[in-house]
């Protein structure tokens, strides 16, 4: 633990109990820690009264670059794991997380039982790449074609569909145009949707004038429960609709111009890959090849009226 933590945490909470709580620590132990750092600053850091606790000016001060210490040691306690080859960065996506990453992590620590596995989300596919580019993660999932430089491996293609509420009449379809409804139902925008990267990224600039609400990222939990009140339409990929339980209102409709995302693991190529990185891949591409043949027919959950 960072020897600033205790008075980050202290002053996210507003009180001496909570951060205790969330710390590990008992009250006393913590106020004896942020004593101390008073102590050795020179400086109160905290107001105490029987509400909670309150910075000081220059506690208000100090915080900021407490924070930016304890960024700095983290980075440096990672990069000395991950030159011992006992830390493995991954960037992920929400949809990945739910169906893959449990079972991936389970084999991946059967033969990697001391190795820590830091996983990161990444609101946008280029965040990932970027985080590959720049050493910061070892590897990430990402659609569309290799970046210069780097590899894509391919997992999984993912189909897209145009999700309804029952009330909504495209709900009797079989299968639909997105262009056929482009400008005749209010869109509602989901997390995919703000991404420039995505790889329909065209098809929702098109929906963007016709979108109901502008909050991004939309969280897709948020954007399901709208279209369930039929206020207006969504287009998601199949991933993300499989790590939801169907609502009896909804229903996803297959598009006719079959757009699809190839979901990959974006990593360094051949030599410059970190070796953990190429063993993450090869355990994650035999979880989706397992996870394939147990959930071909969860999509239909989904389709049917």
């Amino acid at each position: 633990m960072g020897k600033y933590l205790p008075v980050i945490k202290t002053a996210e909470c507003g009180s001496m109990t909570r951060a205790a709580q969330v710390l590990g620590y008992t009250q006393p132990s913590l106020g004896y820690i942020i004593n101390n750092i008073e102590d050795e600053l020179g400086v109160k850091l905290f107001y105490r009264d029987q509400r909670g606790v309150t910075l000081t000016d220059a506690g208000t001060t100090l915080l900021e670059i407490m924070r930016q210490i304890e960024a700095t040691e983290d980075k440096l306690r990672e990069a000395a794991l991950a030159s011992q080859g006992a830390l493995l960065r991954v960037g992920i996506v929400p949809s990945v997380a739910c169906q893959w990453m449990p079972a991936a992590l389970q084999s991946f620590y059967e033969k990697n039982p001391d190795v820590t596995v830091k996983m990161e989300y990444t609101h946008y596919y280029l965040d990932g790449e970027l985080g590959v580019r720049e050493h910061n993660l070892d590897c990430c999932f990402f659609t569309g074609k290799s970046p210069v430089g780097l590899e894509a491996i391919p997992l999984y293609e993912d189909p897209y569909y145009l999700v309804v509420s029952k009330e909504n009449p495209l709900a009797e379809l079989d299968e639909v145009s997105a262009w056929e409804v482009l400008g005749k139902e209010k869109f509602i925008p989901n997390n995919e949707s703000f991404d420039t990267e995505s790889a329909i990224a065209s098809v929702y600039q098109a929906f963007e004038k016709d979108n109901l609400v502008d909050v991004r990222p939309q969280e897709n939990q948020m954007t399901l429960a709208m279209v369930a009140r039929n206020l207006g339409i969504t287009i998601l990929p199949e991933l993300d609709l499989l790590g939801r339980t169907p609502p009896q209102n909804l229903r996803a409709i297959p598009l006719k111009e079959h757009f699809t995302r190839t979901v990959c693991l974006l990593c360094s190529r051949g030599s410059e890959r970190p070796p953990l990185a190429t063993t993450f891949l090869q355990v994650m591409q035999k979880t989706v090849e397992e996870w394939r043949e147990v959930n071909l027919d969860r999509a239909e959950n989904w389709k049917r009226k």
